[in-house]
């Protein structure tokens, strides 16, 4: 999704006739009467943060549980501090109520936009005297400080007890609930924060690097029985510079202690090997995801090869013999498998297609990070899971031959998908960003996804060896979530703090809808601003990016 920095390239007349346009064009006349530093610096310092006040105010404690959880916009008159999308809609009453004294301006805590309701229409922030954009400032060093959550009250209202009381038994050393930080956004790098606070809270992934991620690890490789070769114990190198960045990211994540994450190291790693993300242009979520996993697995699987290698004492093309590169080839398959971001997040799907003429079957199977699911936007009620044997019209894998020469020939076929080996942790991706013509457009309706997926309905019988009736469960723990046009988004996560859970005999008889998701608490992230939210407001998001953890 670009959409930003697309100017970057023009004539420096057209870049300043630019900025003239966005300077002239979106200067609001209200801002010089509307905007008062020293009064939000006072309100938004001596009440609680990212809370809507006249909720706090109206509601019984026991009915609160929705307060915060809606977009907060702060006054930049006053500091007042007021939702906008709930019922209530407390900031826009609050602007009607104090029309005569210029209360008309307001910044949303969750986008940081400025919005002029005398106006009704999004701000620049670059505009008179820089007022607005001081304010702005302020507003997100003051959010940076408090980004270790929402207030007490909210998190005693919306924590489960259970979780609530680990929280407060629990020590950081053997805990295995990870804490929810801010992270730095560093220019349009929402796409990538969100992704990586979902990433944050994948327990495998963090308890795999700690095996892994210092030099002198040993890992042992077994080939299968047919090459006839034992097992071969080697000893890994320290990590390549992206893989390092990484575990020195999610290591600043799982650390307590207050403040947001700077991403910076991580990104600039992440920059050299895709330069694409490069800049202040928007981006996507799931192509970030996919750059990111596919460099650290070519990083790990080069420095498992070294250290085959380095068992074999470096052989070259000249001094091994062909038994020698026998093993190597051998180890080396086997071994380059055995990378982290292989164990957690690869997978397999097995494509089937037959000719319903000829009945020629051609299979192939292809490794995935994640499942890309199409939104049908003509239906009135949408699946999250469409893998199914349809009839299609097809453009493949067939060819007539006669009198020696060959001819391509397009027929009817029948295609079927099934997932042939399922990883720990499935992503699922909802295209949500289809072309129309020469157009990119985004389709915004809401996609039901289940807390407890079942995906034995959509595996081949290979796959686990799975026998008939049985269920492979998974449990929803993290989203991604884009609002938002094709013009300007804005990326957020939504990630559960929950303790690893394993299914029970008795769950795994118990008819799908009878299984409850593993006790936890969901939180909503916006960069460096964390909140805890109800499991509702979860359920209704705009998800972009699912993912799903093994229940074992």
């Amino acid at each position: 999704i670009h959409s930003y920095g697309k100017y970057r390239s023009q004539p420096s007349a057209s870049r300043r006739l630019l900025r003239e346009t966005l300077k002239s064009g979106l200067t609001c006349q209200h801002v010089s009467k509307a905007v008062e530093l020293n009064s939000v610096k006072k309100a938004v310092t001596g009440s609680l943060w990212s809370v809507c006040l006249d909720c706090m105010k109206e509601r019984d404690v026991l009915e609160m549980e929705q307060v915060g959880t809606h977009d907060i916009r702060v006054c930049l008159k006053c500091g007042f501090q007021g939702c906008s999308q709930s019922e209530s809609q407390h900031s826009v009453k609050h602007q009607q109520a104090h029309h005569s004294d210029s209360h008309c301006i307001s910044i949303s805590l969750s986008t940081w936009k400025a919005w002029c309701f005398e106006c009704n229409e999004e701000l620049s922030t670059h505009c008179n005297k820089k007022a607005l954009a001081q304010t702005l400032d302020f507003l997100q060093k003051h959010s940076a400080k408090s980004a270790s959550g929402t207030s007490k009250i909210i998190k005693l209202l919306e924590e489960p007890a259970e979780y609530a009381d680990t929280q407060r038994r629990r020590s950081p050393v053997n805990s295995n609930l990870i804490p929810v930080k801010g992270i730095t956004n560093l220019g349009n790098t929402c796409f990538f924060n969100a992704v990586m606070q979902n990433l944050s809270q994948t327990h495998m992934l963090n308890d795999l690097i700690q095996e892994v991620k210092d030099k002198g690890h040993k890992l042992k490789i077994c080939p299968p029985p047919e090459t006839n070769l034992g097992p071969l114990t080697v000893t890994l190198s320290g990590p390549e510079p992206l893989t390092s960045a990484m575990f020195l990211f999610l290591h600043s994540m799982k650390e307590p202690g207050k403040g947001p994450v700077s991403p910076k190291i991580l990104f600039s790693q992440l920059c050299q090997k895709a330069p694409r993300f490069k800049g202040y242009q928007q981006q996507d979520s799931q192509e970030l995801l996919h750059y990111l996993l596919d460099s650290v697995r070519v990083e790990e699987s080069k420095r498992i090869k070294a250290a085959i290698l380095k068992a074999f004492n470096n052989p070259t093309e000249k001094t091994a013999d062909e038994e020698t590169k026998r093993q190597v080839k051998a180890y080396g398959k086997e071994g380059v498998k055995m990378n982290f971001v292989d164990q957690i997040f690869v997978g397999e799907l097995t494509n089937t297609i037959m000719c319903e003429e000829c009945e020629h079957i051609s299979t192939v199977k292809e490794a995935f990070i994640d499942i890309s699911l199409p939104i049908i936007e003509e239906r009135v009620s949408q699946h999250l899971i469409c893998i199914k044997m349809t009839r299609i019209k097809t453009n493949y894998l067939f060819f007539a031959f006669a009198d020696k020469k060959t001819e391509k020939v397009y027929t009817s076929a029948r295609k079927q998908m099934l997932i042939s080996v399922l990883p720990p942790v499935v992503t699922l991706h909802l295209k949500r960003f289809h072309q129309a013509g020469m157009n990119l457009r985004k389709v915004n309706r809401h996609v039901d996804f289940p807390l407890i997926l079942d995906l034995a309905p959509f595996c081949s019988a290979s796959c686990k060896n799975l026998r008939s009736g049985e269920r492979v469960l998974y449990s929803l723990y993290g989203i991604v979530e884009h609002s938002g046009s094709m013009r300007g988004g804005h990326y957020t996560a939504y990630v559960k703090v929950r303790t690893p859970q394993r299914t029970s005999e008795q769950q795994a008889k118990m008819p799908l809808e009878a299984v409850s998701a593993p006790p936890g608490q969901w939180v909503y992230v916006s960069d460096t601003s964390v909140q805890t939210v109800p499991e509702s407001r979860v359920l209704n998001s705009q998800a972009y990016l699912l993912f799903y953890e093994e229940l074992l």
